[in-house]
Formats: structure tokens, C-alpha cells, sequence
């Protein structure tokens, strides 16, 4: 098989996040561990201190869930469920898009991206919040959501559907698209999307072709 669509060897650009990922997660953890020091000496809690502890947890929590879904992902790791919902629970208990994760089992971790790809093209569909939910069973993975409101960009989830490159390249905020249909090739998958805007609802599976 063709490197280039091998999910084993992963390509620079994955290796690249990954390492963006790793460096970014040390200073940020410094930050947070100087202002729990800053709590235990018993210096006041301000509101300058809580501002800079609730952007160090976002941006945490972000690049943890990034550095599964842009990076790579070796064959033979895994991750524990466990881990996975602290990472979800910190990125979307307190925005605007609820998950369940329905997955209970340790997943390896080229599934775990997979997932979260499909999340984090999800939420470009509802731009006012939704709930949404993860599952796999037999071998496909469904992703269904449900919203005020749901807005569909035609190029982009046609690239789900191995229609091919728009004439442009996504946007930095919709590369997610491209990167789960290049997955899916990888892997020999095929998506399924549904959506209806009356009812502002998703579904978006993926399993084998």
C-alpha cells in the first residue's frame, strides 16, 4: 500500500501537530501549577487570576483534544475511556455543544481520532450549540446530533463523500473535513451523511465501504 494513504505511517503534517501538541501542553501545565501555588500560599483570589486559570484550562483542554485528532496516531496505542472523557468533559462542559460518549472501552487511538474528527466537523453544523452523541456498534461509528439551528457547507461534506478536493483548500477552521476524509481513505471507509435543517438534526456515520 501507498505511504501516503497509510494510517500507520503517519504523514509530517501529523507528526507536526503532535509535536506542536506535546511542546504547547508543558508551558501551559507551568501556568496552571504556579496558580494553584499562587492558591496554596494563600495569596488572594483575584479576578485577573481567575481570568488567566479559566483561559489556561480552555487552551488545555483544546490541545489535548487536538493533539488526538490532528495528530498522529501509531499503531498499537490505545487510550483509556477514562481519558477520553476528561478530555471531552473539559473541552465541552462548559461551551456550547454538549457530548455523550458513549464509548465505554479502551480504543485505539487511531479510532479516537477518527471520532474526534467527526466531532469537530459536527460542530461546524451548528453554529448555536447542539447535543451531540458518539457510538460504535459493529463496527460503525455514528455520530448524531441535534440543534436550533443546523447550517451545511455542500463542498466540504461532499469531501466526506469522496467527491474530492473543493477547487480551494478548506479554510484553517474546516480542515477538519479534509483530514477525516483523508483518514477514511486510508482506512477504506465510507460516510453516510444525513441532515435535516427543519429539525436541525445530523447524522454522520462512518464504517467500512
Amino acid at each position: 500500500m501507498d505511504d501516503r494513504h497509510d494510517f500507520t505511517a503517519p504523514d509530517l503534517s501529523q507528526l507536526v501537530g503532535s509535536r506542536l501538541c506535546h511542546d504547547i501542553v508543558n508551558p501551559l501545565s507551568a501556568i496552571s501549577n504556579g496558580i494553584e501555588l499562587l492558591a496554596l500560599s494563600g495569596a488572594p483570589r483575584s479576578p485577573e487570576i481567575d481570568l488567566i486559570a479559566s483561559a489556561v484550562g480552555d487552551a488545555m483542554a483544546r490541545v489535548r483534544f487536538y493533539r488526538i485528532a490532528f495528530g498522529a496516531a501509531r499503531a498499537g496505542e490505545t487510550l483509556s475511556p477514562r481519558e477520553l472523557r476528561e478530555i471531552l468533559t473539559a473541552l465541552y462542559s462548559s461551551g456550547r455543544h454538549d457530548v455523550d460518549w458513549q464509548i465505554t472501552s479502551d480504543l485505539p487511538r487511531r479510532d479516537a481520532k477518527l471520532a474526534f474528527l467527526m466531532l469537530s466537523c459536527a460542530e461546524t453544523a451548528f453554529p448555536l450549540g447542539a447535543s451531540l452523541q458518539v457510538t460504535n456498534a459493529d463496527g460503525v461509528w455514528r455520530l448524531t446530533g441535534a440543534g436550533r439551528k443546523l447550517a451545511s457547507d455542500d463542498a466540504l461534506w461532499g469531501l466526506l463523500h469522496g467527491s474530492g478536493l473543493p477547487d480551494e483548500a478548506p479554510p484553517p477552521g474546516r480542515v477538519q473535513f479534509a483530514l477525516l476524509a483523508q483518514e477514511m481513505a486510508a482506512r477504506g471507509l465510507m460516510a453516510r451523511v444525513a441532515m435535516d435543517e427543519d429539525s436541525a438534526h445530523l447524522t454522520l456515520s462512518v464504517a467500512l465501504a
